[in-house]
């Protein structure tokens, strides 16, 4: 599973906690150097699209990785993101055929960004796509 930090980095998982049984904090931390920030965000069972052949049904986290209610690993086929910080992840298990949902929420920073507003800016804009670059400096032209 990717995790961008707020720069448009990718991070990196240190730890997870279970806080619930189906919901675990991930605990990230941005692979530039240059940026340091640290947060957490949670992960969660949403809900199923599918039934399994079994009965267990649900999902758990173990560190980055996705696990099915029956103890399969679970495939990541789609990420919705919904905004910057809720993302719906559709998974697979390909050991008892369950498609279902799950959720991944930004939930609070424990080190901020060493990075001035104007570098994080200029990050956002690279990470973005060329044409909403494109859109975005027409939208900024009328300023």
């Amino acid at each position: 599973m990717r995790l961008n930090c707020s720069c448009g980095s990718q991070a990196v998982v240190s730890r997870s906690e279970p806080e619930h049984t189906d919901k675990t904090l991930l605990y990230c931390s941005c692979k530039k150097p240059e940026c340091g920030h640290s947060f957490v965000t949670s992960l969660g069972f949403k809900h199923s699209l599918s039934l399994p052949s079994s009965k267990p049904l649900g999902a758990s986290v173990k560190g980055a990785r996705i696990f099915c209610g029956c103890g399969s690993k679970a495939i990541i086929q789609k990420t919705n993101r919904l905004s910057i910080n809720v993302s719906d992840i559709y998974c697979h298990c390909s050991g008892c055929g369950h498609r279902f949902v799950m959720y991944r929420a930004y939930a609070y920073t424990l080190s901020p960004s060493a990075l001035t507003t104007n570098e994080l800016a200029v990050a956002l804009i690279r990470s973005i796509p060329p044409s909403a670059r494109r859109e975005l400096k027409q939208q900024l032209s009328l300023f």
